[in-house]
C-alpha cells in the first residue's frame, strides 16, 4: 500500500502509458469505493516490464515501485535466487544490490505465518539467465556492510527440508 488514495486509473494509465500500450489500468478499491493502496496496470504482451521495473515512479507526491504479480511470474523462463543472511536489508536494498548482475524482476521477503517475523533469507527472481548465472557464481556479496549468501533456489529455499516457502 504505497499508492496514495487520490491516485485515478487515469493518472495510473496516463503515467504508465509512456511504457507501451496500456490494456488496462485500475486503482484497487474496496466495496466503499476507497483506495487500498495499490493498483494494476497491464501492458500489452510487446511491452517489455524492464523500464517500468527499473524506475521510481513519482505518483501523488509518493515515490513508487513497480512489481510483478505472482501471476506474471508463472511459466517464465525467469531465474530465482536465494539470499541467506538478509533480514537485515528491505526488498529496496536487495533490488539495489542485486540489479548490478541484471534485470530483477522480484524481490520476496517471506515472513513467519505464525508470528509474522520475517525470515532471514530472501528471494531475487531475474529477468535473464545470464544475470542468475551471474549471481550463483558469485556465491555471495556484501550488502549494507554484512555478507549474505547466494545460492540457486529451490521451493524449500535451498535447504532441502521439503518445505515451500514460495
Amino acid at each position: 500500500p504505497g499508492l496514495p488514495e487520490f491516485v485515478s486509473d487515469e493518472e495510473l494509465r496516463m503515467h504508465f502509458g509512456r511504457y507501451g500500450t496500456i490494456v488496462d489500468a485500475s486503482v484497487a478499491r474496496e466495496r466503499d469505493g476507497a483506495s487500498k493502496g495499490f493498483g494494476y496496470v497491464t501492458l500489452d504482451a510487446s511491452s517489455s516490464p524492464d523500464a517500468l521495473l527499473n524506475d521510481i515512479h513519482p505518483l501523488g507526491g509518493k515515490e513508487i515501485r513497480v512489481l510483478l504479480t505472482k501471476e506474471a511470474l508463472i511459466g517464465t523462463d525467469n531465474k530465482k535466487v536465494y539470499i541467506g543472511n538478509s533480514d537485515h536489508l528491505s526488498q529496496d536494498e536487495i533490488r539495489d544490490a542485486f540489479m548490478g548482475f541484471g534485470q530483477v524482476w522480484d524481490v520476496h521477503t517471506p515472513k513467519d505465518p505464525n508470528s509474522g517475523v520475517r525470515k532471514n533469507f530472501a528471494f531475487v527472481t531475474f529477468a535473464e539467465v545470464d544475470s542468475f548465472e551471474r549471481a550463483v557464481a558469485m556465491g555471495g556479496l556484501e550488502v549494507k556492510g554484512q555478507q549474505v549468501e547466494i545460492k540457486p533456489a529451490s521451493k524449500d529455499g535451498g535447504k532441502g527440508k521439503g518445505k515451500g516457502d514460495w
